[in-house]
């Protein structure tokens, strides 16, 4: 039954204000510098006596430790909220530090005394961990305690960003970033979805006071820059939507299924290089500090929300059902194959020659850094050959809003997984959400039969038949969902 909706927003500034350790990349990356800021936004929703909060983190993850522990003191701070219906997500971008003790392969306390000897004020992971989980469930409990009854319009439109990066080849092997100018390139091996479902919130006067947009797409125009903090392309595109709309706009992104997507296109790549220089002028364009990128990928997102927003506006709905369910789930583990096995054993080999080569006169070396964690990636693939898994447990959230739904998943899920749940969906709209947790690379069936980083056991925990439940459940969920009218 349809109840009086009650909106808050609120949001953080996250930006680091000493040297920190970025994460994203294999190599160790230290930013002395902000290029621009990094945001955390959440928007609290409660209808009927159910209730959610949403939260859009501008990082590379969202470890289990830091959402467990904004969860904890949400329970203290918000006893009257069920800490959780608390989601937070990533937005993917290269170019935040990291934070929670989660699996990545890089810990800093590997190379504290090293880094602190060139960065005296250094902040460490353990310390930005606990600016973000402050910010968290402070960010949350404001959302909270300000909303009001007010309206919410759901749209769709429309915008060019992500593209599959996993070049196929007639062998079948699979390349991610691969060359699409070899003799044997054969095609792309995935779909893109250019599809942008965005929610927009009133108050009660009709202003508009936030939007959240969700499209399939990390924010990696920058890929990986080495000495910076940034936001990448959603810093961009909030200061279009808020010179379109207004300086007090909430703006919430979101990461749609995108396991295998890029803002980076690999075919007809010097037209489009031609085109942002023409446009923004030469030297905009370079994949390690794309300004020019950034921006056009900006003026997309903020036109597919303007053009939308007028027509959304005949829709607005003040009341709406709201329902929320989070799914516990145990899901298949990746077993490693005695091929594959082999094969892991041949690589640390090689690996290790190359890093005694290196040799260790600069610990925060790139090439040695590098190396170091590609032997810990092929690592923790061989240690699960000795003690496979019997399963992986995860958490998914199931959220229906009126004629929409939510689906997140803790991975970088693959664009296929996100498709068939949008396309089995009975909401109007539904809106993936990856990474909304500690997971790995989720590859489909397809993908880890060309293999290749993001598609072997190295990179997943799960294997691709866990990404057909996650599917499943959320449907069945959803259906049960939409039954009750």
């Amino acid at each position: 039954m349809s109840s009086r909706i009650a909106i808050g927003w609120a949001g953080r500034d996250i930006t680091p204000d000493r040297p920190v350790s970025l994460r994203g990349l294999f190599n160790l990356r230290i930013a002395t510098r902000v290029r621009d800021p990094l945001t955390l936004t959440a928007l609290a929703l409660e209808s009927g006596g159910e209730q959610a909060i949403l939260v859009s983190i501008d990082a590379c993850a969202v470890d289990q430790e830091v959402l467990d522990r904004s969860r904890a003191l949400l329970r203290e701070r918000l006893p009257e909220f069920d800490p959780r219906k608390l989601v937070a997500s990533a937005t993917h971008t290269h170019t935040a530090p990291f934070a929670g003790g989660g699996i990545a392969l890089q810990k800093d306390e590997e190379y504290l005394d090293d880094i602190r000897a060139r960065y005296p004020d250094y902040m460490t992971t353990a310390e930005y961990t606990d600016l973000l989980v402050e910010a968290l469930a402070s960010a949350a409990c404001e959302a909270w305690q300000s909303r009001r009854e007010g309206a919410v319009g759901w749209g769709y439109s429309y915008a060019v960003v992500g593209e599959n990066r996993r070049v196929r080849y007639f062998d079948d092997h699979a390349m991610m970033y691969g060359k699409t100018s070899e003799p044997d390139f054969s095609h792309i091996e995935g779909h893109v979805d250019h599809g942008v479902n965005l929610l927009f919130t009133y108050d009660s006067a009709g202003a508009l006071t936030g939007v959240l947009v969700n499209i399939a797409c990390p924010s990696q125009s920058n890929e990986g820059g080495q000495d910076y903090v940034s936001a990448d392309f959603w810093h961009d595109t909030r200061e279009e939507l808020r010179e379109l709309f207004g300086a007090g706009l909430f703006i919430l992104p979101q990461c749609s299924a995108a396991g295998d997507q890029t803002p980076h296109r690999l075919i007809q790549t010097r037209a489009e290089e031609r085109m942002l220089a023409l446009k923004y002028g030469e030297g905009t364009y370079h994949r390690r500090d794309n300004s020019a990128l950034r921006r056009d990928i900006a003026r997309r997102i903020a036109d597919a929300v303007a053009d939308a927003e007028p027509a959304v506006r005949k829709d607005l709905r003040d009341q709406a059902v709201l329902k929320y369910v989070p799914r516990a789930l145990d899901l298949p583990h990746w077993d490693v194959t005695d091929k594959e096995y082999a094969a892991l054993q041949e690589e640390i080999a090689r690996l290790r020659a190359q890093l005694e080569a290196v040799g260790e006169s600069d610990r925060l070396n790139s090439t040695y850094t590098a190396l170091r964690s590609r032997i810990a990636w092929c690592q923790r693939a061989v240690n699960r050959y000795h003690e496979p898994l019997k399963s992986v447990p995860v958490e998914i959230n199931i959220l229906r809003l009126g004629d929409i739904a939510f689906v997140t998943s803790p991975f970088e899920y693959y664009l296929d997984f996100g498709d068939r749940i949008k396309g089995r969906s009975p909401a109007l709209q539904t809106f993936v959400v990856q990474l909304a947790g500690g997971g790995t690379y989720l590859p489909t069936e397809r993908a880890a039969r060309g293999l290749s980083y993001g598609a072997v056991p190295a990179s997943c925990r799960v294997s691709p038949a866990g990404g057909q439940v996650i599917v499943d459940e959320a449907v069945s969920t959803l259906n049960a969902l939409f039954a009750e009218g």
